[in-house]
């Protein structure tokens, strides 16, 4: 069956709209407030929305005196399900920030897939990851200030250390091949005069190059680092990293007052150095060396 549209169709169907308008005012005015009010109704109930000046979720843990976080425990040393519980980074994060605001934290176990899904629907108060800002979700949830940074960094012999990817013009970079730091280190290569990259197939790989002396510096997660450099001395890492990727907390926008105390609990963790401690706690540090930042 062929539909055929034309200009005069067109005019006929509007004319006769317009004869419906005429001949059901009440009708037509009664229907546009009701989808007025659904508009409203959306914008003031969809996830992350701000409800007037109270905060709900805000006002249920100052009552029952807890906080429900969702994390994915398959990622050590950030977290881990042990037959001891949810132990890592993250946890100890989400449990120091639940003592900070005098209420007890409940961790949900669920699939790294099913986080944002566990947010939306109100079945925990926030996340906590390794999630990064993602512009999927950016219109209804919050995305703190990173509390760790597992970005791609440069590593380098301590007797020539390099603080920043500048430094490698016309030198030798290691990366892993197919990671992060493989594609920064190909868009500095399009930037600097000339930079010669070598390909591994693991961060071990391309850190032991940097120490046998066969390349200028390695390009490569931060985690990998550290431990590779806890238990190798003659390494250093540059004091920021190349490629950055922050590990943030996330929260529904609309839960206004709840961000405000999460973001401030974080804010003095990183200030009295209790953040750092929990991070040392699962990431060696003891042979890692740090360059001054310039």
């Amino acid at each position: 069956m062929t539909i055929t549209i034309t200009f005069t169709g067109i005019r006929q169907t509007i004319k006769q709209g317009q004869t419906w308008i005429k001949k059901r005012p009440f009708l037509t005015l009664a229907g546009l407030i009701l989808v007025l009010a659904l508009l409203v109704g959306w914008r003031w109930t969809r996830p992350g929305a701000r409800f007037g000046p109270l905060d709900g979720t805000w006002y249920r843990v100052q009552v029952n005196r807890d906080l429900y976080v969702g994390l994915d425990p398959n990622y050590p040393p950030f977290a881990e399900w042990t037959p001891d519980g949810i132990t890592g980074i993250e946890a100890d994060i989400a449990r120091e920030i639940g003592r900070r605001l005098g209420v007890e934290t409940h961790i949900l176990i669920m699939g790294f897939d099913g986080l944002y899904d566990s947010l939306y629907t109100g079945y925990v108060d926030f996340l906590i990851s390794g999630l990064q800002v993602d512009s999927e979700y950016k219109d209804w949830v919050h995305y703190t200030r990173p509390y760790f940074d597992a970005g791609q960094v440069l590593v380098s012999r301590a007797d020539s250390p390099i603080e920043h990817i500048r430094q490698l013009d016309g030198g030798t970079v290691a990366v892993e091949i197919a990671s992060a730091g493989d594609l920064g280190a190909r868009q500095w290569q399009r930037r600097l005069h000339s930079l010669d990259i070598e390909r591994y197939m693991l961060p071990d790989d391309a850190m032991r190059a940097v120490q046998n002396g066969e390349v200028n510096a390695a390009l490569v997660d931060t985690v990998s680092v550290r431990f590779y450099l806890n238990e190798h001395d003659g390494l250093v890492m540059a004091s920021k990293t190349t490629v950055p990727e922050g590990y943030r907390i996330v929260l529904r926008e609309g839960n206004f007052r709840l961000v405000e105390e999460v973001e401030r609990a974080l804010d003095d963790m990183i200030a009295d150095g209790t953040l750092e401690e929990i991070i040392n706690q699962w990431l060696p540090t003891s042979k890692t060396q740090r360059m001054s930042r310039r």
